[in-house]
Parts: structure tokens; C-alpha cells; sequence
């Protein structure tokens, strides 16, 4: 144990030296990536009415997009026609910070009288931007003896003349197994590496088109989505994104994994088994008034068989899949999510999910394989001014995300693609947070689950039955406190802290089964890059 610590501290120690000195620069177009601290910071801001035109239920954001609305609050505060409390110029601040380079380049074009005019090296208009990432862990509790990690993200990005970008990531990581973000095989001495990002973006005046891997997240919710969530592998995709107004519209389809289906009663009992082909279509239209309304109509397909290749039809953007489905006559997976936020209440956000996989319009013939999610933000509440607080609670009725044919489960790479809870579960949560100092915020969550029998992989049958109860079966109970600090005194360096305490009853289903645990964490973020122009 002692020379694998000894080895991780070395290689931080390395990672530091070698790049401890950059310079931060970024591109425009580029995609922040959704384990950015970045996306918590707006989250927070947001319904302090900081950015009332962000789609903030449709992510990634690009550095441009959020680095010109931080531009514009810049503006409106130089005018004075803004004032911000203490722990919102903290925290733009430190967006500032992270955004300095494209906030600059913004501001030139915007006010080009303001600058003399560029000559010679100054026209160059080709970025190349690269950089590290390591981050430490620290674990002590009693169900992990793992106790250090390092994980080394290494990151390059090419745009050339603000219309292309073309962006690689690669991930190093010592316990690469806790992540459900990441599919690899593990290399020597516990180390895995995964390219978690490897795209090409263009930008084509009317829309984005991105090819290649890359991460989703649809929906309002802040510690859980219902239909396409980012804790699972990145997608290898092709993605249009454009806006029109208050209006943006999302399409993408991508080939997922296949997976081996040993028998199936319509191929026959002697069917030696086969590799399933399987794939994904999903498009959204996202409205967004400066008034504090943001709606969201999200629909997507999961499709395959032993022979099938993709079909035309998903991959036209503006079919709906139901009725596609229903002409051709197929049997596939379509599921539909309707969401909506609203912040027209100072310092508060009110917003919902409802996931829809199968309705039945008689209620009776089968149970409703649907879910939803409500959620409150608030800020300076009960009137302390430095605070932050998010409820949510969601609930997924059993059958939900599966389906009768295995290849047509919503999975991927053997996880779940929409809540991280799964069917036949509930959930309420709750984080309250507290700025000490521009440099130090404390904060307190609970999370407390049931979680029934069901699974998405539970073979269904062309009818489901109605269940007894929710959640069904023996249900697992779990209640899980935390305490955390993080400290972070500009964009480069955070630090956290955080003690928790798990409570588990009916582990895993089995009555009685009970698991009780302490811990304690420790993770330091560095962000480190180069950039160069040519």
C-alpha cells in the first residue's frame, strides 16, 4: 500500500512540475466538460436571474456561449445597472477567471473602436490549446481500502479561424472501476485510460454539428435527470444543435453497444444465441423566454435486432419516433420527457421532468411505465444572503426503461442511460450551501432512497403486470448525510473536503441485510493548460 501511494505522489508531483507554470487559454467553440465545477457555479447563479437567456437544461455549454453572457453582466455592472451581493461577485469572480481569454476576444469584437487595429502576429486566428488536469482523491472508510487515487486528464484542442474545432481528452485513472462514466479494460498496475472526449465541431452560422464522442445531459434537474443522463460513457455521435430565436433545437443518433442475446423465443428454442445490433436516436426542442419560462420536449428510440442496421427514418431530425414506429410496424423503445422551469419568483427556481416510456390511455391494461421529478432552488433564503439551497424529488414507477425485446432495454454498456436510480425507486434530496468567505463554502445533503426489485434488464413480457405496491418487493432503504468544505481561491485550484455517513437497510434486496458506513474524502482539482497561436 505504501509504494502505490508513494508512486501516485510522484506522478501529481510530476504532473504539477511539468505544467505548473501555463498560461489559460481556450476556444470558443469548444464544449466544458460536464464534470466541470463550472456547471455547479451556474447552477447557483441562475436563478438569481444572472442568465436569463442560457438554455440551462440542455448541456454541454460551449466557452463561448457562457463567456458571452459573463460578458454582458460584466457590462451591465460598469453601468451600474446591475448590483450583485457579495457571493455573486465571488463566484463571477472566479468565472471571470476561468473565461478571462474568450471574455477578451469577445470584447474586442464587440467594441473594436475601443482597440487599435491588429497587424502582423496579432491577425493569427488558429488556437491551440493543451493542457492537465490531475486530481487527487482521498478515501478513508470502511467499505474501501482503496484510500489514494490519481487521475490525470490530459487535454488538447485545435480551432482554426473561430469555425472548427477539433477536441481530444484522455483520462488516466488508478480506480477508473468507482466511475460509471468511463468503459475501458484495465492496463498494468490498476491504471486505465479511456478517451473520454475525441470530436470535431463546426460551426456552420444556423447550428453546431459535432462528430465524434462526447457527453449528454437533457433536463432541469440538478442532482439526477430522468432520460439522458451524463454518468455513463460518452457517446460516439452526430449532432446537430441550432438556435432560432427563443427556440433550440438538439438531434443526435449514435450506435450503441451490442449485446449477446443467448436464446429468444421468436427466433426459435435452437437458436444458438447471437450478438444484437443496438442504436439510439433523440431529438429535443428547448424554448427559453427572458421572463424566466424554459420548456423542453425531449424524445428518443432505442432500435435494433440480429440483422438490423440504423433506418432512415431515426435519423431524419424532424420525424416523431412514435409515429414512425407505429407506420412502419416495428416494436421498438421510444420515450418521451416534457420538462419545464421557471424563476419568476426572485432568487428561486421552480422546475419539473415528467418521463413518459409507456402510457396507456385506458389506465387499467397495464401499470404506467412513467416517472417524474420535481425541484426547488433558492438562494438568500430565510435572509442569509450567502446561501444556497436545492430540494428534489424523484420517483420511477417499476418497468420503467426496459422493454420484451433485450436489445431495446435503455442501457448502455450495462448502465442505465436516464435516472441513476433505475425503475421501481424514489428518491427526495436535499443540499444546502453556505459561503464562508470568497474562497470557502460549507455545505450540508441528505439523500434518502427506496429502491424495489425491479430492474431495467428484468425480463418483461408483452403485457407487464400491476404491481402490489411501490416500490415492489423487498425494498432496499438507504439515508446518506454529508458534510463538505471546498476551498478554491481562484479557477485553477479547488480543493474538498467531506465527511459522510451511509445507512443501508435490505442491502441489495435481502431482508435483513443491513450496511453502515463512515467516511471520510479528500479531492484537489488543479487545471493547468498551455495555449499557442499560430
Amino acid at each position: 500500500m505504501g509504494k502505490r501511494i508513494c508512486r501516485i505522489s510522484f506522478l501529481l508531483f510530476f504532473l504539477i512540475f511539468c505544467v505548473f507554470s501555463s498560461v489559460s487559454k481556450a476556444t470558443l467553440l469548444e464544449n466544458i466538460p460536464l464534470d466541470s465545477w463550472v456547471y455547479s457555479t451556474l447552477d447557483e447563479l441562475y436563478p438569481q436571474g444572472l442568465f436569463p437567456q442560457l438554455h440551462r437544461n440542455v448541456k454541454p455549454y460551449t466557452r463561448g456561449e457562457i463567456a458571452s453572457y459573463i460578458l454582458e453582466i460584466n457590462q451591465k455592472q460598469k453601468k451600474q445597472e446591475l448590483e450583485l451581493t457579495a457571493s455573486q461577485l465571488w463566484l463571477l469572480e472566479k468565472l471571470n477567471q476561468e473565461f478571462r481569454f474568450e471574455i477578451e476576444e469577445l470584447y474586442q469584437k464587440r467594441y473594436p473602436s475601443e482597440f487599435p487595429p491588429k497587424t502582423g502576429k496579432d491577425e493569427n486566428h488558429h488556437i491551440l490549446k493543451y493542457g492537465t488536469y490531475p486530481v487527487f482523491f482521498g478515501d478513508i472508510t470502511g467499505n474501501d481500502s482503496s484510500y489514494g487515487r490519481l487521475q490525470a486528464k490530459f487535454d488538447a484542442a485545435l480551432e482554426f479561424d473561430k469555425r472548427l474545432v477539433l477536441k481530444d481528452r484522455v483520462i488516466i485513472d488508478t480506480r477508473a472501476e468507482k466511475e460509471r462514466r468511463y468503459w475501458g479494460r484495465k492496463w498494468k498496475k490498476d491504471l486505465t485510460g479511456v478517451f473520454d472526449e475525441a470530436y470535431a465541431q463546426v460551426d456552420l452560422k444556423y447550428f453546431y454539428l459535432l462528430l465524434g464522442r462526447d457527453h449528454l445531459r437533457w433536463g432541469p434537474g440538478k442532482e439526477d435527470v430522468l432520460l439522458l443522463s451524463d454518468l455513463i460513457p460518452p457517446f460516439d455521435m452526430l449532432k446537430l444543435e441550432g438556435k432560432l430565436g427563443s427556440f433550440k433545437f438538439i438531434y443526435f443518433t449514435t450506435i450503441l453497444d451490442q449485446i449477446w442475446v443467448p436464446y429468444y423465443p421468436e427466433v426459435g428454442e435452437l437458436s444458438p444465441g447471437f450478438f444484437a445490433k443496438r442504436y439510439l436516436s433523440g431529438h429535443r426542442v428547448n424554448l427559453k423566454l427572458k421572463f424566466g419560462l424554459e420548456m423542453g420536449i425531449s424524445e428518443v428510440v432505442v432500435y435494433g435486432g440480429q440483422n438490423r442496421n440504423p433506418e432512415p427514418y431515426y435519423l431524419n431530425p424532424l420525424l416523431p419516433y412514435y409515429g414512425e414506429q407505429y407506420n412502419q410496424d416495428v416494436d421498438d423503445n421510444p420515450l418521451w420527457a416534457f420538462d419545464l422551469a421557471l424563476t419568476w419568483f426572485k432568487n428561486k427556481e421552480f422546475y419539473a421532468e415528467i418521463l413518459v416510456d409507456d402510457f396507456q390511455y385506458d389506465f387499467k391494461s397495464e401499470p404506467q411505465q412513467t416517472g417524474f421529478q420535481i425541484g426547488f432552488d433558492g438562494a438568500q433564503l430565510f435572509g442569509l444572503k450567502k446561501s444556497y439551497m436545492n430540494i428534489e424529488y424523484t420517483k420511477i414507477n417499476n418497468w420503467v426503461y426496459g422493454q420484451n425485446k433485450p436489445w431495446n432495454i435503455y442501457t448502455y454498456h450495462g448502465f442505465g442511460m436516464g435516472s441513476i436510480l433505475g425503475p421501481d425507486a424514489d428518491r427526495l434530496f436535499l443540499k444546502l450551501v453556505y459561503h464562508l468567505n470568497k474562497d470557502i463554502e460549507v455545505s450540508f445533503s441528505e439523500d434518502y432512497k427506496r429502491k424495489g426489485e425491479g430492474r431495467i434488464e428484468t425480463p418483461q413480457t408483452p403485457a407487464v403486470p400491476h404491481p402490489k405496491k411501490f416500490p415492489s418487493g423487498i425494498v432496499e432503504y438507504s439515508n446518506q448525510i454529508r458534510f463538505e468544505a471546498s476551498y478554491q481561491p481562484n479557477s485553477n485550484f479547488k480543493l474538498d473536503w467531506a465527511w459522510g455517513y451511509k445507512r443501508i437497510r435490505n442491502f441489495q434486496n435481502a431482508s435483513g441485510k443491513k450496511v453502515d458506513d463512515f467516511g471520510l474524502e479528500m479531492r484537489l482539482n488543479l487545471n493547468l493548460w498551455k495555449e499557442r497561436r499560430f
